[in-house]
């Protein structure tokens, strides 16, 4: 199992380049860290969807694979207390990640100068 293509909006995107660059990894585990912290961050609902109508960038498939992608599964499964379709699956996702980078975009900007982004978002 693996995701399916998802779409970022295009504040998504630019968010996720500077998280890229602020965190130095590679975009998968970006996308991995800002979907974790989507979820941390969640209240047990569903984020709302940051998709605007402008043409967004794509997820590539297979970027959350194998175990990784059935602990995330999992993991939203037992935070909306309820499981669901792959289609949906794949847009609650989608809204994690968003989520997810708006947070840590947050924190990045409330961070001293001396402070290391890697640990504040903890």
């Amino acid at each position: 199992m693996s995701n399916r293509r998802m779409k970022l909006s295009v504040k998504g995107k630019e968010l996720l380049d500077l998280i890229m660059e602020n965190l130095e990894v590679e975009r998968p585990l970006a996308i991995k860290i800002a979907l974790a912290k989507g979820l941390q961050n969640s209240n047990k609902e569903v984020p709302q969807s940051f998709l605007d109508g402008k043409q967004g960038w794509v997820i590539p498939d297979n970027i959350i694979k194998d175990n990784e992608f059935l602990l995330f599964k999992h993991l939203i499964f037992e935070e909306l207390n309820q499981s669901t379709d792959d289609e949906s699956l794949h847009d609650i996702m989608s809204n994690y990640i968003e989520k997810g980078l708006r947070d840590i975009y947050e924190v990045y900007q409330q961070k001293t100068s001396m402070e290391d982004l890697k640990i504040a978002i903890l």
